[in-house]
């Protein structure tokens, strides 16, 4: 219904401004019209966009999804490289992270890591997370976290957290659940 309105809406402005410039009569200097009618299209298609957008909005979240993020705080004792995760012992996910991506991350931002259906049950998730620790004589450190869950009660979203641990030697790995 909305995907109808909004379609109505844009065709009536098209409709608008197409009728304006057939109604005046065209300069020898006017300029062509392609530009516009090209402007015209993406417009609609981000419409369209919207549309969809937000009728999926719209649906319930289905109750047997796993969505997984990332988020830093940045900490010099710790420089982030990758994280795995695996479901039930099976490989899920894995992201290298560019230093640009580290930066959106430090600056407040969150990575989507994994959005998966899974069947109804008990599952555990592994977290791993893999970097760099100047304190560290290894030239690679690995950090690991499980946690275990259910399935089929509620869709299922969790935070994995790098942030500074107050009077710690290391970062605290944390993994936090949002209800």
């Amino acid at each position: 219904m909305i995907r109808q309105f909004l379609f109505s809406l844009f065709s009536l402005c098209l409709l608008t401004l197409a009728a304006s410039s057939w109604a005046q009569e065209p300069a020898p200097s006017a300029p062509d019209a392609g530009p516009l009618l090209h402007e015209a299209g993406q417009l609609f298609a981000e419409v369209q966009d919207l549309a969809v957008a937000w009728e999926v909005a719209r649906q319930p979240a289905p109750r047997d999804q796993l969505l997984v993020l990332l988020s830093l705080q940045p900490d010099e004792r710790f420089t982030l490289q990758a994280v795995a995760l695996e479901i039930d012992g099976e490989p899920v996910a894995f992201h290298e992270y560019s230093t640009a991506e580290i930066e959106a991350l430090a600056a407040g931002g969150a990575h989507r890591l994994l959005l998966k259906g899974l069947p109804a049950g008990r599952h555990e998730l592994l977290a791993r997370w893999h970097g760099k620790a100047p304190k560290v004589k290894k030239e690679e450190m690995v950090r690991e976290l499980r946690w275990a869950f259910r399935t089929g009660e509620a869709r299922r979203v969790v935070e994995l957290e790098l942030s500074q641990g107050e009077g710690q030697p290391f970062p605290r790995f944390a993994l936090r659940e949002w209800h």
